[in-house]
Order: C-alpha cells, then structure tokens, then sequence
C-alpha cells in the first residue's frame, strides 16, 4: 500500500515538474517573440526615419541649387550694370542721330549673338526601334533619311553679312529691306530681300503693300549705306538671338555677333529688333540717300545694346 502511495506520488511529482518546464518554455517564447517584434518595429521607424531625412535633404539640396541659380543670374545682372554705369541717356532726346551719337561717344561698343544647338543623337535602343520601323515603312528610305537631316538643321538670317559661318550653308545673300521707315500701318519685320532670279507679275490693285530696300542710318562710315544680309542653312537644330550678349551660354555655339538694331522711335512705322553682324558690310556703291526701311543702333537708359546669334550642341 505504501509502495503504491509512493508511486502515485512520484509520478504526480513528475506530472508536475513537466507541466511546470513547459510553462517555462512557453514563456520564453512568447518573450522571444515579444522581442523581435519589438526589434523589427525598431527597425522599421529607423528606415521611416532615414527615409524622411532623405526627402529633407532632397528638399534642401533642390533649394540650394534654385539660390545657387538665382545668384548666378543675379551677378551677371549686376556684371551688366555695372559694366555701363558712366552711361546716361536723357529721355528728352529729340532725334534719333542724336540717340545714336550719345551711345557710341558713351561707352565702348557691345555685341549681340546667334546662338545654335545641336539636336540630341538617339539612344541604341532607339536607333534600333527606328531601324525596325523603317524596314516596315512603304516610304522609300530616302525619304526617312531626308527628313532626319530636316529635323536636325535650322534656318536663320545673318543680317549684316553676305556670305554664312563655316558652320551653316548659303541658302541665297540678298539685301535688307522691308516697308518705308514713316508710313502708318507699314510692315514691322525686316526681310532679306534676293538680288537675282526674282519672280515679278503685273497685277491691277487698288490697296496694297510697298517693299522698300534698306539703309543704315548709324552715323558712322556705314551712313546711308544699304545693309546686305544671307539667309543660312545651319547643322544646329535650334538658335536663339541673345540681346546685350556678345558670348553665348555654356554648351552653345555662336553663329555671329554684332549690333542690336531695329528703326528709330519717332519714326510713325514700327520695327523690329534684329542682330547685324559687327562688320555692318553692305552693297558697294550704295551711299545714295534713298531712304526705305531704316536700321538705327539700339539705345536703352543705361548703354547702348548689342547681340548674338547662338546655337547649343545637346549631348
């Protein structure tokens, strides 16, 4: 009897002990658990975190970099300013030469610029894309190719210049010319008008438009003389005229130079601003005062402008 006693005992006690290591190891578990779970949130507000100081970051490079700008362009506004500032035009002036006069005696002369750029070459994949469309094309490959080389040139007047840069073709030269310089309701554009090969018609009219050569009214060597212009086939896909600017930006390439020119304020015709080339060349024995549409140097309060013709090369 005691013996079976004491075995009941014995093997409660281990009943027990089992049930009690198993509590043991259920615990440890759930702590093990609680643990990295605790761990992995830790984690993820880090990564929250890091993240959030990277769009911070982002922000405030993006911001340095719009400064950065704005003070760059705030110093060439401040290089231009101060590159003129001995220059004063009153704005009581009467008479277009007399404009003339006060900004070549003022200050030393300024440019303009043409400025060109290239179009961007396509990417392998793109080519291949192309290749692939063009085998599918019912147009003859000729065609393709001659409106690739369409799409990657541009067209400008060089006005002031019979003949192209080196890096544009002459489409044909001619002379400057447009409506007279005082008639009410005049054209405002200048056009580079052909000296050769013209196509005329008699018609009868009532109303009509009048085209007249032009001249330089500059008060210098070039007085009265008629202004010659070429009309340029460039390789660049893109020019821009840059007024007050005799360099154009990084990553462009200048076509010509020369002076900001348009017709005089007091004249009754409007006009337009154009960028004649520096050396102002013009048609050999044409000093004869004849009027028609008039260039004049363009003038502002503080100096007298010029400009450039320039073309970017993408890359």
């Amino acid at each position: 009897m005691l013996s079976a006693i004491f075995l009941l005992t014995t093997v409660a006690g281990c009943v027990l002990a089992a049930q009690d290591q198993q509590g043991l190891q259920d615990g440890s578990h759930t702590a093990l658990v609680a643990t990295v779970e605790s761990l992995l949130e830790r984690i993820q507000s880090l990564e929250d975190l890091v993240r959030s100081q990277g769009q911070i970051f982002l922000s405030e490079k993006q911001q340095w970099l719009a400064e950065k700008e704005s003070l760059q362009i705030r110093v060439e506004r401040l290089e231009t300013l101060c590159s003129f500032n001995d220059v004063f035009l009153e704005k009581s002036t009467t008479d277009g030469n007399e404009a003339v006069s006060l900004a070549r005696d003022s200050v030393n002369p300024r440019a303009c610029c043409l400025c060109s750029v290239r179009r961007q070459r396509p990417s392998g994949a793109v080519v291949t894309q192309l290749t692939k469309g063009l085998t599918k094309s019912v147009r003859p490959a000729d065609c393709v190719k001659n409106e690739v080389v369409e799409a990657s040139t541009s067209v400008y007047v060089h006005w002031g210049s019979s003949t192209c840069t080196s890096s544009a073709v002459l489409v044909y030269s001619g002379e400057i010319g447009g409506s007279f310089y005082d008639t009410t309701g005049a054209a405002v554009n200048y056009l580079c008008l052909p000296l050769t090969d013209l196509t005329l018609a008699d018609i009868s009219t009532t109303y009509y438009a009048q085209l007249y050569g032009g001249e330089y009214e500059s008060q210098d060597a070039h007085q009265e003389k008629d202004p010659v212009c070429a009309v340029c086939r460039s390789s660049h896909a893109t020019n821009v005229m840059i007024p007050a600017k005799t360099v154009c930006p990084a990553g462009w390439t200048s076509e010509y130079s020369g002076w900001l020119m348009a017709g005089w304020t007091g004249h009754n015709a409007a006009s337009e601003f154009i960028c004649v080339d520096s050396k102002m060349e013009e048609r050999i024995g044409s000093e004869r005062n004849d009027n028609g549409k008039l260039l004049y140097y363009t003038v502002t309060v503080w100096e007298p402008a010029l400009s450039s013709l320039c073309q970017r090369e993408e890359g």
